[in-house]
């Protein structure tokens, strides 16, 4: 009796003891796991704030950058008002990123100084309506360190991306690249600044022109008033766009919005028709291209002779980018000798055997329309004696831009070339309103592998 009372009580000790063993088991996981799942959500919060903090330094960058060839105050003042944003909102995002074994204070103090001088400049402009030598200088040597940290931001962010580092452990110090032993022209309190404000500066592949990002937030201009095509004649168009007969094509839907089609497929296209009007809006085939056979010259010359056989209208082709063996050569309409950026029309050609790979025209149907240009009250030579001294003119035309997403300004297009120091382009496009002598836009070109990016 004894042994078996004995023998009851050594299995309640095993099981009493299993059965703690897996409890502190479990309680051990779960806490590693709540460890693991902290450490994991710290990452990606210093992830995120240095993924932002790189793309505001590019921000940064690019706009000192186009400060020094700005040639008029009212275009300093606007450059003036995003660098001090931007370095607000730079500040805010270095501060997410508490990492003890990082020296962040002479970046810290770097980025402070940038947003004193923004606003030291912007008062400076408007009491000396000018921008004096001093500046400038500054500007140069602002830039010429925003370009090293941004750098070095971006191997940072390579580096975690590619997981040869993670932040939460990380050594890496980026703080001494910027240095400087220029004290800022005025000491003023930083405050904390919403980083969602005042964004600005993204860049924009210009092969789709650099004004292309308001065509799709408003109604259609061309296809606007025009009667309403049945699904069958919308077929007809769709067919005889693709040199097909309408028995190949098969129904493939609809498409809402403001600008709501008839869709049409193949084996390997599909094709978008407007309800309204009857335009082919898009073309996409699947097919992907080995090789490359054709230079980018024959391909441009394929693609405006498919503009010139489809009776398109007057365009001009401005610029192009290559990729993955498909070159698309990017058209604007052309009135009177104005090139209409809003107006776009994209052509892809593939650079293995030259067939159309895809047609864009959603930039024309939503912008095109009959135009009046307002009356040139300032002349081509007193725009030019505005541009900034350091450009050099290498072209100049007449072209429509957007403004504001919704308004069109004419102007002198300037193409130029600047300083190619500090690793940073040196080919500029500064728009001057034709009517008023305004600064509208400046952009600056980066050449790229696949093509040129405009910022």
């Amino acid at each position: 009796m004894f042994r078996i009372k004995r023998r009851r009580t050594l299995i309640r000790l095993i099981t009493f003891g299993s059965a703690a063993f897996i409890v502190a088991v479990g309680l051990a996981v779960t806490g590693l796991w709540m460890s693991y799942k902290l450490k994991m959500d710290i990452e990606y919060s210093y992830q995120r704030s240095l993924s932002d903090l790189a793309d505001q330094m590019k921000n940064l960058e690019m706009d000192l950058q186009k400060a020094q060839y700005a040639g008029t105050t009212t275009q300093l003042a606007v450059l003036s008002g995003k660098i001090r944003s931007e370095a607000l909102a730079a500040k805010t995002d270095l501060s997410q990123i508490s990492i003890t074994d990082v020296n962040f204070d002479k970046t810290q103090k770097f980025i402070a100084q940038l947003a004193d001088y923004a606003n030291s400049l912007s008062r400076s402009i408007t009491e000396q309506n000018k921008l004096t030598d001093k500046d400038r200088e500054m500007l140069s040597m602002l830039l010429s360190t925003s370009h090293k940290l941004s750098e070095e931001l971006d191997n940072l962010v390579s580096d975690v991306q590619y997981g040869k580092l993670t932040l939460y452990k990380s050594n890496y110090a980026i703080g001494n690249l910027a240095e400087t032993k220029t004290k800022p022209a005025s000491s003023i309190e930083l405050g904390f600044q919403n980083i969602e404000e005042n964004m600005s500066g993204v860049p924009a592949m210009i092969y789709d022109g650099p004004f292309s990002d308001n065509v799709l937030k408003k109604v259609p201009e061309f296809t606007k008033g025009k009667p309403a095509v049945s699904r069958k004649d919308a077929k007809n168009v769709a067919a005889s766009f693709l040199n097909l007969s309408p028995n190949a094509l098969k129904d493939d839907g609809e498409t809402g919005g403001n600008l709501p089609t008839y869709n049409f497929k193949t084996s390997t296209k599909n094709i978008y028709v407007s309800k309204n009007g009857g335009m082919v809006v898009r073309v996409i085939d699947s097919r992907q291209p080995k090789e490359s056979k054709l230079s980018n010259e024959q391909a441009v010359n394929k693609a405006n002779q498919f503009v010139s056989d489809k009776k398109l209208g007057n365009f001009k082709v401005t610029y192009n980018l290559t990729d993955n063996n498909i070159c698309v050569v990017n058209f604007a309409f052309l009135q009177d000798n104005v090139i209409c950026y809003p107006d776009l029309i994209k052509v892809g050609i593939a650079l293995d055997n030259g067939e159309i790979l895809s047609y864009d025209a959603t930039g024309f149907i939503m912008n095109h329309k009959n135009r009046t240009f307002p009356a040139i009250s300032v002349s081509k030579e007193r725009a030019q004696s505005m541009l900034n001294p350091s450009l050099k003119v290498s072209s100049v035309s007449l072209a429509l831009i957007p403004r504001d997403g919704v308004k069109e300004v004419l102007c002198y297009e300037f193409k130029c070339k600047g300083k190619a120091d500090n690793k940073v382009s040196g080919d500029v496009i500064d728009y001057f309103n034709v009517t008023n002598g305004i600064e509208e836009q400046i952009l600056i070109l980066k050449q790229t592998p696949g093509g040129v990016l405009a910022m």
